[in-house]
């Protein structure tokens, strides 16, 4: 089978995936979602050996932590809410390495100016919403520092090059901004049906779009 051919069909197979998980959210249809949620980061696990002329190590064990995050997260225990949201930010981590490695230069002083805002934006959700003794309060603190970092390096390589790579780049984590935000609400203020769902298809497409990144940063 030609790599065209299977690129194609893992695309399709992604998206596939993702319209059900949608749909199972929902409905609520919980056993469809505890064994189709695990199936999107090897998926696109997969697509990325394919689409790639050479490997990016980092992406790959962000991936990881990425799929470790996913799982965790398929349970209510305040416990493993703590270690979904570790995994989340280890793969935020290695999620700017691989940006740094595979993307433009960053310029300090206009990813300082650009992160502000994100960091404003979560601290007051953060104060809004997590109470001190809850178990994940300093792991949310961390991990919506590292995704203002995140954020400001897509906002600031975008301003300096508005190129194909930035443009997904931005796509990307302005998708992850999204996601947390309706994660946030989901977990520690009020929870409506459409958030589960929702959140699904921001994070496959916040997924894809970096998977696009990734390809145009390569070419």
């Amino acid at each position: 089978m030609k790599r065209e051919v299977k690129i194609n069909a893992l695309t399709i197979l992604f998206f596939g995936i993702t319209i059900l998980l949608v749909i199972a959210e929902y409905f609520k249809f919980n056993e469809v979602v505890f064994y189709l949620k695990p199936l999107l980061i090897p998926c696109l696990f997969v697509l990325y050996s394919f689409k790639a002329n050479e490997i990016c190590k980092y992406y790959l064990l962000a991936l990881f932590f990425a799929f470790l995050s996913n799982v965790f997260l398929l349970f209510s225990s305040p416990k493993l809410l703590l270690y979904g949201i570790i995994a989340f930010l280890l793969y935020r981590l290695l999620s700017i390495l691989t940006v740094i490695k595979n993307g433009d230069r960053v310029a300090l002083l206009p990813l300082s100016l650009a992160t502000i805002p994100f960091l404003f934006m979560f601290s007051y959700l953060i104060d809004m919403m997590v109470s001190p003794d809850h178990p994940s309060f300093y792991a949310t603190i961390f991990n919506d520092i590292i995704i203002s970092i995140f954020c400001g390096i897509g906002l600031s390589n975008y301003v300096l090059n508005d190129s194909k790579q930035n443009s997904w780049l931005l796509i990307s984590t302005l998708l992850f901004t999204f996601l947390v935000i309706l994660f946030m609400f989901d977990k520690f203020y009020l929870s409506f049906q459409i958030f589960k769902p929702l959140s699904a298809l921001v994070f496959s497409l916040a997924h894809y779009a970096f998977l696009k990144f990734m390809e145009k940063a390569e070419n």
